[in-house]
């Protein structure tokens, strides 16, 4: 595989690119120096695409005095992950990141929340938790907030899909942290939300627990209104109808 197709390899598959040392990352592939490229997320197809003369390996080998010969000490690693790393600017290994979009955002809010708190809250809730924002794949809400401005709105201004769920779909999920009452017809919005998309964005195990980020709620002070966040990851990225490798 020419150095151009691996610096590029999350391109057909719709993952977006996260910050890292590109330029030396690019430099070591082109030098053929060993390179470990360590996957927590995302379709592995592309890995049939690697040549068997590759001087890539992937995950965490166990170095022995037999397998050094054979698995080098890397000279520049690739994350594909939703977490958002930050790398050392010096750092004598090059080190970058692609994220593949994983994550469902589930959101809750009162009637006429606007755009800004939305995205206060999302944001918010993503560092607390060392995730990435390009690794959101969409935004998934009860049916009601169909018309919801703010939300609509946040979802156009990014371009990520927003998947809608009625009140008898979202109680048919079990969630980690149902509402003591029943709130538009439902025990919970954001948690059930986000594994709904999740669930049909993968066709996982309808029992596979994927929440990522139990139910958050975020207010700004004095500021009226909140905001549920809850995040689910799914197994297999969104893509935009893009074509998988």
């Amino acid at each position: 595989m020419r150095s151009f197709d691996l610096i590029d390899l999350g391109i057909p598959l719709g993952w977006r690119r996260g910050g890292g040392d590109w330029v030396g990352v690019r430099a070591a592939l082109d030098r053929r120096d060993a390179i470990q490229i360590i996957q927590e997320a995302g379709s592995t197809r592309w890995q049939s695409l690697l040549p068997a003369d590759s001087s890539i390996y992937i995950g965490f080998p166990d170095y022995t005095a037999t397998t050094r010969e054979t698995t080098p000490e890397p000279k520049a690693r690739i994350w594909i992950s939703p977490i958002q790393r930050r790398f050392a600017p010096a750092s004598a290994l090059p080190k970058v990141q692609w994220h593949p979009r994983v994550l469902w955002v589930g959101i809750g809010c009162q009637r006429g929340t606007p755009e800004s708190l939305i995205e206060h809250a999302i944001q918010k809730t993503l560092r607390s938790h060392h995730l990435a924002e390009a690794a959101i794949a969409g935004i998934a809400t009860i049916d009601h907030k169909a018309d919801e401005a703010g939300l609509v709105k946040f979802c156009d201004d990014r371009r990520l899909p927003l998947r809608f769920f009625s009140a008898e779909d979202l109680n048919a999920v079990t969630v980690p942290n149902p509402s003591a009452v029943a709130k538009v017809g439902t025990f919970s919005v954001a948690e059930a939300a986000a594994i709904l998309a999740a669930r049909t964005d993968q066709s996982a195990d309808p029992l596979k627990d994927s929440i990522r980020v139990a139910k958050t709620i975020v207010r700004i002070e004095g500021q009226p209104g909140s905001v549920t966040v809850a995040i689910a990851q799914a197994d297999r990225e969104y893509t935009d109808d893009l074509k998988l490798i």
